[in-house]
């Protein structure tokens, strides 16, 4: 499966796998890398790619569906990609497309959710600026009901140094004032910090049902910060965006057969998510859901 590269005029580029319509790669126009993929990470299709921007779909988990495989299934599917192009702010584009007819999941060919069939068509538009990556998603409800779902961009960022434990190096900022629903110790609360760190097994989901967006500052390295904005429309109406962050540290590390057990020092996921109170998407109706990566160096 050969994997497709969107190359901007500055220098900056992206690649995408068509298993899954994986991002594996986004460089800044300076050449750094900003996504982590591990070197155990499958590319054969034979399981989802750890790590780079695996696209989670119709489900976090399997919070809606316990016979649907976790985190659904537009990440363990080939995607079609289209022509690359340029839009009219001069980013370099290329859109991946899924039809739910060519998924491998459910029955006959369909998703079926409480017994019954539901039809989508998803398309993925990837596009690089000199400054900044955008992914955008339509899900677009091709069948005659309603069906409820869940959407990430489970984004995989690359800590340079091997130091995510580092709190002055891998810090998460923009999270005051969110709920939080921490899922390795089942606790609930309300964040206090301005930065949040890696210090232990993490793996929470923050929420902030007054402020539709996400807008985030994650640092990277001593002198490197990126921007992570996200918003989403159901039916063009806005829907609230919340946050996962994630870190397997050492325990989880080692049950993961393709993640290296010291793996955890070279990254850390943020991870916007449509995942709490999410509107039912009606029939002939999409759901677009977007999420900048800005390099503020």
């Amino acid at each position: 499966m050969n994997e497709v590269t969107i190359i901007h005029s500055s220098g900056a580029e992206a690649t995408v796998h068509p298993f899954g319509a994986t991002l594996t790669s986004y460089k800044t126009r300076t050449g750094r890398e900003i996504l982590f993929v591990s070197s155990l990470a499958k590319r054969d299709g034979s399981k989802a790619i750890r790590g780079g921007i695996p696209l989670v779909f119709p489900q976090f988990g399997q919070e809606l569906d316990i016979e649907m495989r976790s985190h659904g299934f537009l990440r363990c599917n080939l995607w079609k990609s289209n022509n690359m192009y340029e839009d009219k702010s001069g980013a370099a584009c290329c859109d991946f497309t899924l039809s739910l007819k060519n998924v491998v999941e459910g029955r006959n060919g369909k998703w079926s959710m409480k017994n019954t069939d539901i039809d989508c068509e998803v398309v993925l538009t990837v596009k690089v600026t000199a400054y900044a990556i955008q992914t955008i998603l339509n899900i677009h409800n091709t069948g005659n009901v309603n069906f409820d779902f869940q959407a990430l961009f489970h984004t995989y960022y690359r800590v340079e140094g091997g130091k995510a434990l580092s709190k002055s190096v891998c810090n998460v900022q923009g999270l005051v004032g969110y709920s939080v629903e921490d899922k390795v110790t089942k606790n609930k609360y309300i964040q206090t910090d301005e930065d949040v760190f890696v210090d232990k097994e993490v793996d929470r989901i923050y929420v902030n049902p007054s402020k539709a967006e996400l807008d985030l500052v994650l640092s990277t390295a001593a002198s490197s910060k990126i921007q992570i904005q996200a918003k989403a429309f159901i039916d063009e109406v806005q829907a609230n965006v919340s946050v996962v962050i994630w870190n397997p540290f050492i325990e989880k590390s080692k049950k993961l057969s393709d993640f290296d057990d010291d793996e955890y020092h070279n990254m850390i996921c943020v991870e916007p998510g449509l995942l709490r109170e999410v509107p039912s998407l009606e029939p002939s109706k999409t759901a677009v859901f977007e999420q900048i990566i800005s390099d503020l160096n």
